[in-house]
């Protein structure tokens, strides 16, 4: 029997875990603009992106991305003016256009239909900008809040309301089965801080989040090539709370809540990539290179709401990949030999001499840490968390678990 080898390596340093002393160091990496590398492009507040939106602020950035709040200059309501403007890496827009990658509601071609979903982000236009670092689509959207990591901090030990988890559970499992069953797509990198807080009420919030904004902080720095970049600070805009003449934990001040995600996204039949998924939120057969699927999106999902109920991560955000295996033989038990042996990295993380994990049992986890209806929860996690992929639970089962369904 091949058992999970007990080596925890060195954190890996990533742009979601690194600990910084200044801005600079959560922001995009330098060395990723080098077109060679990642190809980010360059972008300012002030500039003019598909001659008709204004850059505003930075709202965020990924692997492949950077995001934009831009108003949109030809809009004759100043206040539905307002839009998000996802810039792609050179990288991720050569993918694009080989048909690798598909971006919810981009498709590669105009024949397919776009992808519509009251919890899926919704597409406005998409084009082209050219950039000393490659070329790069973007895409305009709905312009959203801030995600729900950052919301989290609001609350004692980032533990959300019950009613609220379990609303926001309902609906991301429902975008989720959207992706899944009507568009054959896999999302590929569920998590809190890819779940996007959608506007209460109207636009008209935007403006008003603007008004006396100061200049934004910038950094000049220098790419391995020898090419100065610009960088801009992150500032996503807040989600406003509720009344609290409500009782938080109860469901009325929550009724309005909405949220969406999106990020680029691979079809179901073809792979962009090999490895998905952050490290804390991977998958027993990304870790080990056996292909993957739609049961992959299930597992972060499985990790996703675990984060959301109990105010932690599953596994640590710091981990590095090396160690992920290890850490669901501690949890789960040891690694299915089936897939190990479709594994192409399993030699790695495996062999044959290492003692059998000895997990704790996951409900017993959930209990110590108080959460709301345990045993209901750990019961709806475990549909989630099979190693075997094969044997994870479909949205539309999930759906229907008595956790959803109080």
């Amino acid at each position: 029997m091949w058992k999970a080898s007990r080596v925890l390596s060195a954190p890996q340093t990533s742009s979601d875990t690194r600990s910084a002393s200044t801005w600079e160091e959560l922001e995009e990496l330098l060395e990723d603009y080098n077109p060679s590398v990642n190809g980010y492009c360059p972008v300012a507040v002030g500039d003019i992106l598909g001659r008709r939106y204004s850059v505003v602020r930075k709202s965020g950035w990924g692997v492949y991305s950077t995001v934009w709040l831009v108003k949109d200059t030809r809009s004759p309501d100043s206040s539905q003016a307002f839009a998000a403007a996802k810039l792609m890496t050179g990288v991720a827009t050569e993918a694009h256009e080989k048909g690798q990658l598909q971006r919810t509601g981009v498709p590669p071609t105009d024949e397919h239909e776009l992808v519509t979903s009251r919890h899926v982000i919704q597409c406005r236009e998409h084009f082209y900008e050219q950039s000393p670092c490659g070329n790069h689509l973007c895409v305009v959207v709905e312009p959203l809040l801030q995600d729900l990591h950052s919301f989290s901090l609001h609350w004692t030990r980032r533990l959300y309301p019950p009613p609220l988890v379990r609303l926001l559970a309902r609906q991301i499992v429902s975008g989720i089965q959207n992706l899944h069953e009507d568009y054959n797509i896999i999302h590929t990198d569920i998590k809190p801080g890819n779940t996007m807080m959608v506007p209460p009420g109207n636009a008209s919030l935007f403006p008003g989040a603007l008004s006396g904004s100061s200049t934004p902080e910038t950094a000049v720095g220098q790419c391995p090539n020898g090419r100065p970049v610009t960088r801009v600070r992150s500032h996503p805009i807040p989600y406003p709370m509720p009344e609290w003449r409500y009782d938080p934990n109860s469901l009325e001040p929550w009724r309005n809540v909405n949220v969406r995600f999106a990020c680029w996204a691979d079809e179901g039949s073809e792979h962009f990539t090999e490895i998905i998924q952050s490290p804390p939120m991977r998958a027993p057969e990304v870790a080990v290179g056996a292909g993957w699927g739609k049961p992959a999106d299930i597992w972060s999902l499985g990790c996703t709401l675990y984060e959301l109920q109990l105010g932690q991560s599953l596994l640590n955000a710091s981990i590095d990949h090396v160690s992920v295996p290890t850490l669901h033989a501690l949890l789960f038990g040891d690694y299915p030999p089936e897939l190990v042996q479709r594994g192409k990295h399993s030699h790695i993380f495996f062999n044959q001499d290492a003692p059998s994990a000895c997990p704790e049992p996951f409900d017993a986890v959930v209990r110590r840490r108080s959460a709301p209806d345990p045993a209901l929860f750990s019961d709806f996690l475990l549909l989630t968390f099979p190693l075997d992929p094969s044997k994870r639970a479909t949205c539309a089962e999930l759906l229907t678990h008595p956790w959803l369904n109080p």
